[in-house]
């Protein structure tokens, strides 16, 4: 993931500040992606100071600079932002962006277009694979973004039952917490297991087992309601990486729960709230300062 800032500011002549008109902001970029960053909310602002920015001249083959977004406010008709340079990477020499449009996914008409794009494309990995950035550098930086945990996040694991992940949601929320869905953040070029172990650096995850599948052992006409598949995996993915005491499974209906896993905390969604209240025990037995 990267942004693509065209026409504001080339890298030599930003000063360590760069102003974006909110008109041109997130021109040629995906539905999907334009959907979840038009907010611009605390949550959206910190995933845009995650990820690197190209800043470049509007119609020019010049150089490009490579830079970490360090602060963003709003005015009425601007989004200023605060950028430092990338560390680890240099000035991108004259024409370089250009040559490797197709793979940053950036359309050659672009680049003669003032605006502001987030582009689905891992560009630190782009650049390695071409030779312009060292490996080692990539993997140290990768490797201390992966170890940060967001004490204020909650990783929400979560089947087809929407309703009971918006109601979960909506709860988080109303707590003054950041729920991360993984279909809502951003994938980076990386695999599902890939982003599953990067924005689960978090303090406490909620698994929803809901009644979204059915099984039964072979030749057995009792079928039972089941979670999906990829529920179970990521909450035993989850114990593991955050221990036991961290990760919350929440269960709506009468649906199977894994029954080779001892210690772990399962709390019914009846009619009432009353998970909420046992939520929210476990959400400060890990530390989460709440009222």
């Amino acid at each position: 993931m990267f942004s693509l800032i065209v026409g504001f500011a080339g890298p030599h002549d930003h000063d360590g500040r760069v102003g974006v008109k909110k008109s041109r902001f997130l021109e040629y970029t995906e539905t999907e992606l334009d959907t979840y960053y038009r907010g611009m909310n605390p949550n959206v602002v910190r995933k845009l100071m995650e990820f690197p920015a190209v800043i470049m001249h509007e119609g020019d083959d010049g150089p490009a600079g490579v830079v970490k977004i360090t602060n963003i406010r709003e005015t009425e008709k601007e989004y200023l932002l605060e950028v430092s340079p990338w560390e680890g990477i240099d000035v991108l020499a004259c024409g370089l962006v250009q040559r490797l449009a197709m793979e940053l996914g950036i359309k050659q008409f672009e680049f003669s277009r003032t605006h502001w794009a987030i582009k689905d494309v891992n560009l630190i990995r782009v650049l390695q694979n071409n030779g312009l950035v060292a490996a080692a550098s990539i993997s140290s930086q990768e490797h201390e973004t992966s170890a940060e945990v967001v004490s204020n996040e909650v990783f929400v694991v979560h089947g087809h039952d929407d309703e009971v992940k918006n109601e979960v949601r909506t709860y988080l929320e109303s707590l003054g917490l950041i729920p991360i869905i993984l279909h809502l953040q951003a994938s980076s070029g990386m695999t599902i297991i890939e982003k599953i172990n990067h924005y689960s650096n978090v303090g406490h995850a909620v698994v929803l087992y809901t009644e979204c599948d059915l099984g039964a052992k072979r030749n057995s006409t009792s079928f039972s309601w089941r979670a999906r598949q990829n529920v179970v995996f990521e909450h035993g993915y989850l114990i593991g990486k955050l221990g036991r005491s961290r990760v919350t499974a929440l269960v709506r209906g009468n649906v199977e729960v894994p029954n080779d896993i001892s210690g772990v905390v399962y709390v019914p969604m009846g009619a009432s709230d009353e998970w909420k209240t046992g939520l929210l025990n476990e959400l400060k037995a890990t530390g989460y300062e709440l009222s």
